[in-house]
């Protein structure tokens, strides 16, 4: 009974992005990596399968969803701190969000976490300087099992981090 409660507040949605082909339609695509013209950071991108990967395409259509609770982290302490600017030097732009998820869903470290919207299908974060408002993409720096006393895994935490080239 407790598993069905826990699973009740899972109202919110995202799609997640699996790194090496495994989407939906193994056919649908493929990982590549390619050079960023700004930082010349090699970054891992999906290329659509028949897709020029220069264009950028739409992505939905390659996601799976789930059901999730996610919460933006607004402040970790004091050096930490979920949606933050630093300055010196090099200038760093940090946003954090806590997701939570059911035990049936898998996400390891090479994947990512996308299009985060709410029982109505409003995507909660979205990029600012994109005129298209497309959804913010993250990356997860870890997952961990949630356990319950008497009950035992009811549930996964991840911590999300906002992939720099969007």
């Amino acid at each position: 009974m407790v598993t069905c409660l826990t699973g009740a507040r899972f109202v919110q949605k995202a799609d997640i992005l699996r790194s090496g082909g495994t989407t939906v339609d193994p056919d649908s695509g493929e990982w590549t990596t390619k050079q960023d013209p700004d930082s010349g950071e090699i970054i891992r991108v999906w290329v659509p399968a028949g897709d020029d990967p220069n264009t950028p395409g739409t992505e939905s259509e390659y996601l799976k969803s789930f059901p999730c609770e996610a919460r933006g982290i607004i402040d970790g302490g004091i050096r930490v701190a979920g949606t933050t600017e630093h300055f010196g030097d090099q200038y760093n732009a940090v946003d954090y969000v806590r997701i939570s998820f059911p035990t049936w869903v898998k996400i390891t470290r090479r994947d990512r976490v996308t299009n985060i919207r709410d029982k109505n299908d409003h995507i909660l974060w979205t990029e600012e300087e994109r005129a298209d408002g497309a959804a913010t993409v993250f990356s997860v720096v870890g997952v961990t099992p949630v356990i319950a006393p008497f009950v035992g895994h009811t549930e996964n935490v991840a911590l999300l981090e906002r992939v720099e080239v969007q």
